[in-house]
């Protein structure tokens, strides 16, 4: 009997051993993309603060804005963030804890409070705002098709014309766009104020869990380099070139690859949902989202990047 007992003590041991581990590899996933939550929540305050600013310039000061610039700040007041899909919520509902285990228990239960609150929740929006720039038919801006980001392309004095210019210019001091905007800066400061506690609700889970498990790393898997300066962005079907993983306790990877004059960002399982760029060349801290890295010099190049903290280097090789 005694055999027995510790038998079945030692299969339960193990049972318990290999489920720790696992909760621990689904915490480290999370871990990762709350991070990357944060950092989306982050941005969106920054936009949603900028365009309150902009609205509150346009009601007190509307000559302060070149008539010319008017359609675009329109535009940009129009913009609610890029779309974004949390990868934590899938991450999430792989969690699987051990009833008996109390902490890890109130853990589980603290995570699925915040995916909830972010999977729920959507941005006040006023749709009478892209209306009343319609109504006078004002055109969409064109893009800048040179940055993936789709940046306004300002560069063509003609795309809007005097009429355009001189509607704009009236219905930005029409009574009745001002009380819109007036709505619309009220959505922009609701929508401030959650994307700043979800970005607070972020750190709060990320902070609970290196409590839990003070050994947690960010985790990233399948780094890879794509752009101009290689095959080309997704548009003309070109894959991200796989970097190698070099140094694993400090998520360090690396890669010696030819580039072209051109643009590059860094990302992660040939996915756009974690990606990096930056304005900086041969060096600089790419973020979530950034610009495209130029790369001014076509040659070889050694490239290391730490998607951890964004510190990326092209190192010009000898021909």
């Amino acid at each position: 009997m005694l055999g027995i007992f510790m038998a079945l003590q030692l299969q339960n041991w193990n049972e318990n051993r290999k489920q720790e581990a696992q909760f621990k590899a689904t915490l480290e996933q999370l871990y990762t993309t709350i991070k990357y939550d944060e950092e989306a929540f982050n941005r969106d305050a920054i936009l949603f603060k900028n365009q309150q600013v902009t609205i509150d310039s346009l009601l007190n000061n509307p000559d302060f804005f070149p008539d010319k610039e008017l359609p675009y700040t329109l535009y940009y007041l129009v913009f609610d963030g890029k779309p974004y899909t949390s990868e934590s919520v899938y991450h999430a509902h792989n969690l699987s804890y051990n009833s008996d285990n109390k902490a890890q228990k109130e853990l589980t239960k603290e995570i699925l409070n915040y995916i909830t609150r972010i999977d729920d929740y959507k941005y006040e929006i006023d749709g009478r705002l892209i209306k009343a720039i319609e109504d006078i038919d004002i055109a969409y801006p064109k893009l800048n098709l040179d940055n993936i980001l789709g940046d306004y392309d300002r560069s063509d004095s003609t795309y809007y014309d005097a009429t355009d210019i001189k509607n704009v210019h009236n219905l930005v001091r029409s009574h009745k766009f001002r009380a819109i905007l007036k709505t619309v800066r009220t959505y922009k400061i609701w929508n401030l104020a959650e994307s700043r506690n979800r970005h607070s609700d972020g750190v709060s889970i990320r902070n609970l869990i290196k409590a839990y498990y003070p050994g947690v790393k960010m985790f990233y898997k399948d780094v890879g380099i794509i752009g101009t300066s290689i095959d080309g962005f997704d548009d003309v079907g070109a894959k991200s070139t796989p970097m190698t993983l070099t140094n694993k306790d400090q998520n360090i990877w690396e890669l010696d690859l030819y580039l072209k004059v051109g643009r590059v960002k860094f990302r992660c399982r040939d996915s756009w949902a974690q990606n990096w760029g930056a304005d900086k060349f041969p060096n600089g801290i790419g973020k979530q989202d950034g610009p495209d890295i130029p790369i001014p010099e076509a040659g070889n190049y050694h490239i290391i990047f730490k998607p951890v903290t964004g510190e990326y280097e092209f190192i010009k090789q000898e021909d």
